[in-house]
């Protein structure tokens, strides 16, 4: 039992026998992005449960689809996708992922007891892994974290550490804030993926007095620019720094409020390759899952 909680926390083994403090395995083998509010300790432990957990759930994954990976090019990505989707959305993101072998998660357990990530890109033995921290009612930002981190796994950011880990909210981070150069040209992919453009702009004869008027406007102009409304509202938070209005948008762009972490897992449920599991990891992983399954 000692050895089978190193192995899916990150843990030495060595550690876990006596009453030594736990040892990590990958302590220092991550770069967090964003101003933490963890402290060493735990900083290692949300590395190494990460890089572990991705590890697991490599083992579901086909060979073939890690091994065709090409993903530099944001803009062709965006035009596979439009060729059988009107804009690109969450589960189009979430289908490149899955079809280039990069499992897409959802933590629903979190080793330490207050989340501040928002998500994180891990290095596996033969391929990555996205794992998302922060829950969202809609799937538009969503769709921008999940597309954020697949930048940072395109352009190489992962090269020389096993996890990058975004610890702030890169959507409503102001224009004034300093940016790292892996940050914007993470936040560039996805946009460029999500938009067609590394810096969107809106236009309005005259700007929205409420979230209804922008929701109104975004649905007219999604089809014509081949951009999801949700994103399109986001783009217009961005752009203005007006986040009550572009937030209070998608309440009516979205039918009702969904479980996008429940999209996320069921999702991942139904790729992986369950068969290639030990029962016990399997458990393990539907237990980190939140138990969303097929059935």
């Amino acid at each position: 039992m000692r050895f089978s909680v190193a192995r899916r926390l990150g843990l030495t083994p060595k550690s876990v026998i006596g009453e030594d403090q736990p040892e990590f395995v990958w302590r220092h083998d991550a770069k967090f992005k964003g101003l933490s509010a963890y402290g060493g300790d735990e900083e290692a432990a949300l590395t190494s449960f990460g890089i572990a957990f991705g590890r697991h759930l490599e083992k579901g994954i086909s060979r073939a689809s890690r091994q065709s990976a090409d993903l530099s090019d944001a803009t062709s990505v965006r035009q596979a996708i439009l060729g059988r989707s009107p804009y690109v959305s969450l589960p189009d993101v979430c289908a490149v992922c899955w079809g280039f072998g990069i499992p897409v998660v959802h933590l629903r357990v979190f080793p330490l007891s207050a989340k501040n990530m928002v998500a994180m890109a891990v290095r596996t033995l033969e391929g990555f892994a996205i794992l998302v921290g922060k829950d969202s009612r809609f799937p538009a930002p969503t769709a921008f974290h999940v597309a954020h981190e697949l930048g940072h796994i395109a352009a190489g950011h992962l090269a020389e550490v096993s996890a990058l880990v975004d610890l702030e909210e890169t959507i409503e981070k102001d224009e004034k804030d300093e940016k790292d150069e892996e940050e914007g040209e993470a936040d560039g992919y996805a946009l460029e993926l999500l938009t067609g453009q590394r810096n969107p702009s809106l236009q309005f004869d005259t700007p929205p007095r409420n979230g209804l008027e922008l929701a109104q406007a975004v649905a007219k102009a999604a089809s014509e620019r081949r951009i999801e409304p949700g994103t399109l509202a986001l783009c217009y938070g961005y752009q203005t720094n007006d986040w009550k209005t572009a937030y209070a948008a998608l309440h009516h762009i979205y039918d009702s409020k969904h479980d996008v972490w429940r999209f996320l897992n069921l999702t991942a449920s139904k790729q992986l390759d369950w068969s290639s599991y030990r029962d016990d990891e399997a458990a393990y992983i539907r237990a980190v899952m939140g138990a969303v399954d097929v059935a």
